[in-house]
């Protein structure tokens, strides 16, 4: 009811103020709070990539490359790829699977799948990786009708370059999942800290000694706020008990290691 009301104000003022009053409005929002600007922007810019569509520039055959991923990135950083991360975060995560070699891998979150497939390559088909979501953000933000699923073309894509990865809709906050312990944890689901702190005690806790947990926007960016006070206030908790050691930050992405 609040966001109705806010919005017709809103339109009724945007139509009644003259441009020169709403250019020096946008002006002082984005010296103010740049945020506010990204999120209403966000929604009417590209949000149509999917693995469907997404190119592969250089016709690539199996095992996948990163420079194969290229397709799965935004062209500017307000539009919407495949992936939200950065490249670099990508490269990242797709390199740290690739030295780690591991066994046994545990995804929170997956959206379009950009992630899944950058774990996936990563592992080229070797061991096991449980990918795990709602579906709730492909409900809310696509009216996709009879359309195929975003996880009907991870299936597809996955199938077409033999790589491997179990599916699984449902709540992370209850789900259950036979894994026993695990190499390696990506967490990118419920930010609320209640939700990120459930998906580190659930499933980030299987990690070995020696293994990884990775959060993404767990970090603050430039002059865009992530959610540090819920993903990173949740970090620095588990670093200060000194049983996870920080490994690194790259852009909104914190690596930690179990020491213990």
């Amino acid at each position: 009811m609040k966001n109705a009301i806010a919005s017709r104000i809103g339109e009724g003022l945007a139509t009644l103020l003259p441009e020169f009053l709403c250019t020096a409005f946008a002006k002082q929002l984005a010296e103010r709070n740049p945020q506010l600007l990204l999120e209403a922007l966000g929604p009417k810019l590209n949000r149509t990539p999917s693995l469907d569509t997404m190119p592969f520039d250089l016709s690539p055959s199996a095992p996948l490359q990163f420079e194969d991923l290229s397709g799965l990135f935004a062209s500017t950083s307000l539009d919407h790829g495949v992936i939200a991360m950065t490249v670099r975060q990508t490269a990242y995560l797709f390199g740290l699977v690739r030295r780690l070699k591991p066994r046994k891998v545990i995804e929170i979150g997956r959206y379009k799948g950009g992630s899944t497939l950058t774990i996936a390559a990563a592992m080229n088909g070797q061991g096991e990786f449980w990918s795990i979501d709602l579906g709730e953000k492909e409900a809310r933000l696509h009216q996709r009708g009879t359309k195929r699923t975003f996880d009907d073309e991870i299936r597809d894509i996955c199938k077409r370059f033999g790589l491997s990865v179990t599916l699984l809709v449902g709540d992370s906050r209850t789900i259950e999942v036979e894994t026993g312990e695990v190499d390696l944890v990506f967490i990118d689901g419920d930010h609320s800290y209640e939700g990120v702190k459930n998906d580190f005690e659930r499933f980030g806790r299987r990690v070995k000694v020696g293994g990884a947990v990775l959060f993404d926007d767990a970090c603050d960016e430039a002059v865009f706020h992530t959610h540090s006070e819920s993903v990173g206030k949740l970090l620095d908790e588990i670093v200060a008990q000194q049983s996870f050691r920080l490994v690194k930050s790259v852009n909104r992405l914190a690596h930690i290691e179990r020491v213990r």
